[in-house]
């Protein structure tokens, strides 16, 4: 097997098109943009950061190569941050994921976490 770029410390896991993903129900599952879009959205989740930092890995099907590349990076420490949808992925790798971020010490991003940070800056400090 050929030896693959690691990953930066932050990084984006996402499927190119689910299976669920049909017709004209659209793209369910894409939660971010591509290209400066991403950086955008990026930056509204997690706050400022350097995009030179960020990995973009996608996988054509849930359980990808890329999916494997991300597990490997997560057992070696490499990964501070995880940015990833959940509900294209199986029980099992969400149970796998969320696991093996817990115990890595990795944060774990998912579209639920969407405006959190924006509503905590707006709480009043005085309170």
């Amino acid at each position: 097997m050929a030896s693959r770029a690691p990953v930066h410390p932050i990084v984006v896991y996402r499927i190119e098109r689910h299976p669920l993903d049909v017709g004209a129900s659209g793209r369910t599952f894409q939660w971010l943009g591509s290209g400066e879009r991403l950086q955008r959205d990026l930056e509204g989740l997690i706050g400022p950061h350097d995009p030179e930092q960020v990995s973009v890995l996608v996988d054509p099907h849930p359980a990808g190569p890329a999916w494997q590349h991300l597990i490997e990076s997560l057992l070696q420490e490499r990964v501070r941050m995880v940015v990833t949808h959940l509900a294209p992925l199986s029980s099992g790798q969400r149970q796998q994921l969320i696991a093996m971020c817990a115990q890595s010490g990795t944060r774990l991003i998912t579209p639920s976490d969407a405006g959190r940070r924006r509503k905590a800056e707006a709480i009043p400090q005085s309170l």
